[in-house]
C-alpha cells in the first residue's frame, strides 16, 4: 500500500481528533455570548472566556506548556489567530446546523464511539493514551465528538452529490492503484525496554558536566551502557525462567510505557516502519518465541517476544474498498466545508474587536483567517522508545 493510503489508514484516531478540536468547545450558540465580547459573527457573539479555552486548547495541542518562553512567544500570534479563526469557523457552521434543524443526541454519539473506537483493537489503545497524555475527562471527549459528528452531518447535509463516493469511484481507484496495496511483510510482537538512546545519554551527561572532554564522554558512556545492558540482561533471564512473568515485567520494568501498560504488546508491525535490529530478530524468531538474546537497537535493549508472523501479500479490493471508500469522502468533505467556509466569510457580517486582530505576521499563518480551513494539528502521539523507525541522530 502507499504511503499515502497506508498513513490514512494509521491515522484514523489522529484525523479524527484533529477534526474534534477544531470544533471542539461551545455545546450551543448560547455558550458563545458570556462574557466581555472578542468578535461578533452575523450578530452572534464570541465571548473573551471562549476564545481564551480555544487558545489554551492550542497551547496545549502544540505542547507548548513547558516551551522555553522565546518559542511560545514566537508562536503566540498565530496561535491567537487560529483560536480566532476556529471560533469563527464554528460560529457559522453551528448557525447554518441550527438553522437546518441539525442535531446530534448522546445515542449517536455513543453508538458510533462503540463501533469506531472502542471495539477496534487497534484505535482503542490510542484513544486511552490520547485521554491519558491530555489528561481529559472521557465525557470532554464525548461532547468534542458529538460537535464532529454534527458537522460531519451538516457536510452531509449541504454537500449532496459533491461529497458522494460511488463504488465505481472507489473500484476505478483501486484499479488505477493496485501497486499501492501490496500489504508489507508484518510482525506482532511486544517487548521489554530498557532505553539507552545515545544522542539522549551524551546531551544528558554534557548538561551536568559541560566540560567534560571527549574521552571522559565516550568513558562514560560505556559505562552507562553496561550498566543498562546489565540491567536488560537480569530482566531477560528472569523472562527465561518463567516466561509467564513477561507482562508483569513489562508492566513494571519496561521503559516503553505505552506498551508497557499493555503488557509490553505492541501491535502488529509493518516491515520498513521498524528499527532494523528489532526487526531482524523479530523477523528469525518462531512463533509464540522469544528472542535467544537481548536485541540492541537505537532505542536501547530489547527483550522480545514475537506473537505471530505475517507474509507480504496484494490487499484484495474486497479487503481495500472500505479504506479507499473512507479515504475518498473525507477528502471531498473537506474540500466541500473549506469551500463552503471560505464562501460564508466572504458574505458574513463579522466584527472583530480590536485587540483581537491578526497582525500582519499571523495573518499568513495557518489561522489566518482569509486563508483555506485548516484543522488543528493531530495530538502528537506516545513516543515512549517503541522501536519504531526514526531519523538518524
Amino acid at each position: 500500500m502507499s504511503k499515502r493510503m497506508s498513513k490514512t489508514k494509521s491515522s484514523i484516531l489522529a484525523s479524527m481528533l484533529a477534526a474534534t478540536i477544531f470544533l471542539s468547545g461551545c455545546a450551543n450558540q448560547g455558550a458563545l455570548g458570556g462574557g466581555d465580547k472578542v468578535a461578533v459573527v452575523n450578530g452572534t457573539v464570541i465571548s473573551k472566556a471562549e476564545y481564551e479555552k480555544t487558545y489554551a486548547e492550542f497551547v496545549k495541542v502544540f505542547h507548548l506548556e513547558d516551551a522555553p518562553e522565546k518559542q511560545r512567544t514566537e508562536m503566540a500570534d498565530t496561535l491567537k489567530q487560529m483560536a480566532m479563526d476556529k471560533l469563527i469557523r464554528q460560529t457559522l457552521i453551528l448557525s447554518e446546523a441550527k438553522k437546518a434543524g441539525i442535531q446530534v443526541n448522546d445515542a449517536e454519539v455513543k453508538d458510533y464511539k462503540q463501533k469506531n473506537i472502542l471495539s477496534n483493537p487497534i484505535i482503542k489503545p490510542q484513544f486511552e493514551a490520547f485521554l491519558k497524555q491530555n489528561n481529559m475527562p472521557e465525557s470532554d471527549f464525548d461532547q468534542m465528538l458529538k460537535q464532529n459528528l454534527l458537522v460531519t452531518k451538516f457536510i452531509e447535509s449541504k454537500g449532496g452529490p459533491a461529497v458522494k463516493v460511488s463504488d465505481a469511484d472507489v473500484k476505478a481507484f483501486y484499479t488505477k492503484n493496485t501497486a499501492q496495496f501490496k500489504i508489507p511483510a508484518r510482525i506482532h510482537a511486544s517487548h521489554i525496554l530498557v532505553k539507552a538512546i545515545l544522542p539522549q545519554l551524551k546531551q544528558e551527561l554534557r548538561s551536568k558536566n559541560p566540560k567534560i572532554t571527549d574521552e571522559a564522554l565516550a568513558k562514560e558512556l560505556a559505562s552507562q551502557q553496561s550498566t543498562l545492558k546489565a540491567k536488560a540482561d537480569q530482566i531477560f533471564a528472569a523472562v527465561k525462567s518463567d516466561p509467564a512473568k513477561f507482562e508483569t515485567l513489562a508492566q513494571k520494568d519496561s521503559d516503553d510505557k505505552l506498551s508497557g501498560q499493555k503488557g509490553g504488546d505492541l501491535g502488529e508491525m509493518a516491515e520498513g516502519t521498524v528499527d532494523p535490529a528489532f526487526w531482524e530478530a523479530a523477523a528469525k524468531t518462531p512463533d509464540g518465541k522469544m528472542t535467544p538474546e537481548v536485541v540492541h537497537s537505537q532505542f536501547g535493549y530489547h527483550i522480545i517476544k514475537v506473537f505471530s508472523h505475517e507474509a507480504p501479500h496484494q490487499q484484495t479490493f474486497e479487503e481495500a474498498k472500505k479504506l479507499i471508500h473512507d479515504h475518498m469522502a473525507q477528502e471531498k468533505k473537506q474540500a466541500f466545508l473549506q469551500s463552503w467556509l471560505e464562501s460564508q466569510k466572504s458574505v458574513a457580517k463579522i466584527e472583530v474587536e480590536e485587540a483581537y486582530k491578526p497582525k500582519a505576521d499571523a495573518m499568513a499563518g495557518p489561522g489566518a483567517l482569509g486563508g483555506a480551513m485548516q484543522a488543528a494539528p493531530a495530538p502528537q502521539a506516545a513516543t515512549n522508545a517503541a522501536p519504531a523507525q526514526t531519523a538518524k541522530q
